[in-house]
């Protein structure tokens, strides 16, 4: 299955998924046919239900409404002669007792006992009303009206009142009109900042996705997130703060998190501009080349204030060049051109070699070591060997020729060998402090394993006859000078080993 469709869901896309997958997605109601769909070579996202690939999930409901029969006239017909059904009050019950009787009726408003007929319509008797004039309410007093010179008085503070209350209303509503548009402005800066789609090319979609997620993020606190292009030629940035804001970024190697074995530190200066930073230059301050891995980030950033931005010559005045505004932000981030997982890969297998690399001189050196104390311990087994049958000193000669022609040739090549090591540039030790089991040492127990069989055989010749006394003087002495060539071999191999088991 190809899967290379991706789907708008909330604010970020998902994907890539196949056209199976993306239909069943649509069977259980996790997406809908308003969804947004969209796939490499389509001009821009389009609804699911209006991409002909997915056509296939929406002929069954077309069907269904084709086959659905319209109403005829006639049902239409019947459906107007109905007649209505029109349901009548119930019947008021009669009062039997004076405390069952209903509420009485509503205050009626106390009209003269006779009203002219003139104020009535035409051909109408003049109106009585059944309330005695004793039961009216009684008179306002005129002191209620009047001021002691007999003059009708009246209250000024009243209007103010009335005005006030209404000054009152229109600022309660202005109030409530302007936290209205405040709650409407900051939805729709949350609304923007959660659409914010960076198109950038060259990034994987994973770090891109990270770019959009600090950008939308609504935190106090700056953040900063890092990609870098498929070609390793761009450093991508993006922070949570809008704005232009100019910011060096330092970044060092996490150790053993990068493909080298160097650590290294890197420099960057530039501008985030409506969240994104783009920087192309970068500045090495530690290492020969910048390696691709694992790097502590750290961000000195300085948004100026606008009066600053656009009158550059009030910005060295202190008061205005206090409205600037500083963050910094210190986190960790994954410069590297492709994916996690693949870098996860990457990282074990240059582990595994650079680990090899690392291993090769000890374990040359200790293969060379143990070369050696072979040659020694066949040596000393040919000499003791010849020397227990040897009747005089001449009869050592059999061992004189088993050495040279069996042992000689490899002793000379492994010196020669680890003498041109020892003055070869790449491997050149000398003077280099903590330098485990030289190679030049190797040179001086080669020339002691030769040195001590001609020697041992320069003195058997010597002797005309060997009785028992000389062969264990002779074998004496060839003990002690092997002994002391086996203590070296063993000292170097101890350290050879021991080293080796650090660097794993």
């Amino acid at each position: 299955m190809n899967k290379d469709w991706f789907i708008f869901k909330g604010t970020h896309h998902l994907g890539p998924f196949s056209v199976e997958e993306i239909a069943a997605f649509f069977e259980s109601k996790e997406i809908s046919a308003q969804t947004l769909i969209w796939k490499e070579g389509a001009e821009k996202w389009e609804p699911l239900s209006k991409v002909q690939a997915f056509a296939f999930l929406f002929q069954a409901q077309i069907q269904a409404q084709k086959e659905v029969p319209s109403p005829g006239p006639v049902a239409e017909r019947r459906k107007v002669a109905e007649p209505k059904t029109i349901e009548l009050p119930p019947a008021r019950p009669k009062v039997k007792k004076e405390e069952e009787a209903p509420p009485p009726l509503p205050h009626i408003p106390v009209l003269p006992k006779k009203v002219p007929s003139a104020v009535l319509p035409e051909k109408e008797a003049p109106v009585e009303i059944g309330i005695e004039e004793d039961e009216l309410p009684p008179p306002i007093p005129l002191d209620a009206i009047l001021d002691p010179k007999g003059e009708q008085k009246f209250n000024f503070d009243k209007p103010k009142a009335q005005a006030r209350s209404s000054r009152a209303s229109k600022y309660v509503f202005f109030g409530v009109a302007i936290v209205f548009i405040l709650l409407v402005a900051w939805f729709g800066m949350n609304e923007k900042n959660a659409a914010i789609n960076f198109r950038l090319k060259g990034v994987m979609p994973v770090y891109l996705e990270r770019l959009e997620m600090t950008a939308t993020k609504n935190t106090p606190k700056f953040e900063v997130a890092m990609a870098l292009s498929l070609d390793s030629n761009t450093l991508y940035g993006s922070t949570n703060y809008d704005g232009e804001i100019q910011a060096v970024i330092k970044l060092t190697s996490v150790p053993r998190r990068v493909l080298g074995t160097e650590d290294v530190a890197v420099t960057v200066k530039g501008e985030f501009n409506n969240h994104l930073g783009k920087f192309t230059r970068m500045i090495l301050t530690q290492g020969t080349r910048f390696l691709p891995g694992e790097y502590k980030v750290h961000v000195e950033a300085r948004q100026a204030h606008f009066i600053n931005r656009h009158f550059k010559s009030l910005s060295a005045i202190s008061f205005f060049k206090s409205l600037n505004k500083t963050y910094s932000y210190d986190g960790e981030a994954l410069i590297y051109p492709g994916t996690p997982r693949e870098f996860e890969k990457k990282i074990t297998d240059y582990k595994e070699s650079m680990l090899a690399e690392l291993q090769k001189p000890f374990l040359d050196k200790l293969e060379r070591i143990q070369t050696f104390e072979s040659i020694l311990n066949q040596t000393s087994q040919n000499y003791l060997m010849e020397l227990e049958k040897a009747k005089n000193g001449k009869a050592i000669n059999s061992f004189e020729k088993k050495f040279v022609k069996e042992i000689s040739p490899l002793l000379q090549s492994l010196v020669v060998k680890a003498h041109e090591l020892s003055q070869d540039p790449k491997f050149n030790e000398e003077g280099k402090p903590g330098v485990i089991s030289p190679y030049r040492e190797q040179v001086l127990l080669g020339k002691q394993i030769g040195e001590m069989a001609s020697d041992m055989i320069t003195k058997t010749q010597a002797f005309k006859k060997l009785g028992e006394k000389e062969k264990l003087d002779l074998k004496n002495e060839f003990d002690r000078r092997a002994r002391a060539i086996k203590m070296q071999i063993d000292l170097n191999a101890r350290q050879l080993e021991q080293e080796l088991v650090k660097i794993k």
